[in-house]
């Protein structure tokens, strides 16, 4: 099972991908954040495969500097 983190902050857009994923079968979404300081706390919690992030986002941390954290964690 691939572990996936939606990060987007338009609700619309992950629930979207949330939904698409999922009926993958072998895909399943573990948490869904709203900002990257959300991103990097729900990494931690729930270690995903593969983080889907959008790199704008114009409220709190944006996905580039999210990115920039999550990799200085491995």
């Amino acid at each position: 099972m691939i572990k996936i983190l939606l990060v987007d902050d338009h609700q619309l857009v992950r629930a979207g991908l949330h939904a698409i994923l999922e009926t993958a079968g072998d895909m399943q979404v573990v948490g869904e954040a709203g900002d990257g300081a959300e991103a990097v706390r729900l990494c931690r919690e729930h270690a995903p495969h593969v983080v889907l992030m959008d790199i704008r986002m114009p409220e709190g941390m944006g996905g580039i500097e999210a990115t920039r954290r999550l990799l200085r964690q491995q």
